[in-house]
């Protein structure tokens, strides 16, 4: 855990500010949490009844407040959506622009190990803790087209990882891919 948290410090971008854009913009939390000493990335099924993204895997995130930072919109969506925030924030991945248009800012933090999660059954069907170490396993990955019923602007591939019986892909697996990136 905490040779993992020195790494990302020393290797992530600082949070910094919004980047001027013509786009929307949303901020997303990639929580890190420890379960029994083993480091977990912390991830959202989102209801399939949801308005966007039904069904899919995401992490806790949403759209800006005015006047709102981006930590403080990825705290604020973390806590909203599990019930939950960040210990500590660890660093920023490059911002990404999703099939929805929207330019999504992604802020990596550790959530304190005991702590309850609590989802919000508005917003998160249940969570998911995958290993860390699985999901950074690049043999676990492939670049396949987006599953059927995807909605949105959909470039042709995006990386996909099946965790049991739940499947990663899309800006989730993108922003993934990036975390292993930064840890190698």
């Amino acid at each position: 855990m905490a040779d993992v948290d020195a790494r990302l410090r020393a290797r992530l971008a600082g949070i910094g500010d919004w980047q001027e854009t013509p786009l929307r913009r949303a901020a997303v939390l990639v929580p890190l949490v420890a379960v029994a000493g083993v480091d977990m990335v912390l991830l959202v099924v989102r209801p399939a009844t949801a308005r966007q993204h039904a069904g899919q895997i995401a992490f806790p995130g949403g759209m800006r407040d005015e006047g709102e930072s981006i930590a403080a919109t990825a705290v604020r969506e973390c806590r909203e959506e599990v019930g939950v925030a960040p210990a500590a924030l660890l660093g920023a991945l490059a911002p990404r622009v999703s099939s929805s248009g929207i330019l999504v800012h992604a802020v990596v933090g550790r959530l304190p190990a005991d702590a309850p999660v609590q989802p919000c059954p508005r917003e998160v069907a249940r969570t998911l803790r995958v290993p860390l170490a699985e999901a950074l396993d690049d043999a676990r990955w492939r670049e396949l087209p987006p599953p059927g019923g995807a909605t949105g602007a959909q470039p042709a591939t995006s990386p996909h990882c099946q965790f049991d019986r739940d499947l990663v892909w899309g800006l989730t697996g993108r922003f993934l891919r990036d975390l292993a990136a930064a840890l190698r």
